[in-house]
């Protein structure tokens, strides 16, 4: 089994999403093993000197560029010229995604749709595109990783939409892991309570805007996750140590969906 340390030295790999929060937790957690990243985002401004910062982290190559997941050619143009200068691509990390809060019965059709076109559906428009570019071959480790969430696990009022469209995921996450296993291909998500991120952010304080949506906050760890907390599972699910688990969804999140805590 290859050094934990080493592994991930020169080995190409794509964030989508990768300007914030998670994302570039990620994006960093693999430039700091060595690896060759890519990170792509819809949103360029946040990506500005970015490869710069991945390569001081220690990425043997760096670059950034534009994904819209809701656009299949947008994430196909941007895979192939992440495989062209990275020299292939071995893994695939999606952490692409949207919050949009409130009632079920009074949400907007747009809305509704907004979250499910980024959050299921652009998830398979990504995997689709990457598949030609995994590097084939027994000898390489090759992982899709999607992020997921806790509210798939345990949904939550006003969150209906969101939680719907991470079930989902995970779903096509399950299907997609038995229709490549014969590939040597692993598809894996992570399924995070709280994250401190930026998408969260608006959410922290009991306004107005929740729409009556609130956040699992706290875990029974005493503290809510951190972006490096799942950027650790996604090194795990992409490693040599998790070649033979696919097809899950696994909790990252402090114990928040094992119990309800004592009140």
């Amino acid at each position: 089994m290859p050094d934990s340390a080493t592994e991930f030295l020169g080995k190409p790999v794509a964030v989508i999403g990768a300007a914030t929060g998670i994302g570039r937790g990620t994006a960093l957690a693999f430039a700091s093993r060595g690896a060759r990243v890519a990170a792509l985002d819809v949103n360029r401004g946040p990506l500005d000197g970015f490869a710069d910062e991945l390569r001081k982290a220690g990425a043997e190559k760096a670059m950034t560029g534009t994904a819209d997941v809701r656009n299949g050619a947008s994430v196909a143009e941007a895979l192939k010229d992440a495989a062209a200068e990275l020299g292939g691509l071995d893994h695939l990390i999606f952490t692409a995604g949207i919050l949009r809060v409130g009632m079920l019965a009074e949400m907007a059709e747009q809305e509704f749709d907004d979250v499910f076109a980024v959050n299921m559906r652009g998830f398979w428009v990504t995997v689709r595109a990457a598949l030609p570019l995994l590097q084939a071959g027994p000898a390489r480790r090759r992982g899709i990783t999607a992020i997921s969430s806790a509210a798939a696990i345990r949904p939550k009022a006003s969150s209906g939409a969101y939680a719907s469209s991470k079930a989902a995921l995970s779903h096509l996450v399950r299907v997609f892991a038995v229709e490549l296993a014969r590939t040597g291909i692993t598809v894996n998500a992570i399924a995070p309570a709280t994250v401190d991120t930026p998408m969260v952010a608006p959410y922290m304080g009991q306004t107005a805007a929740n729409h009556g949506y609130r956040l699992t906050g706290t875990s029974p760890m005493g503290r809510i996750a951190q972006p490096a907390d799942i950027a650790a599972a996604c090194l795990f699910l992409s490693s040599q140590a998790s070649e033979y688990i696919t097809g899950i969804t696994m909790p990252v999140d402090g114990g928040s969906t094992a119990a309800l805590p004592a009140s």
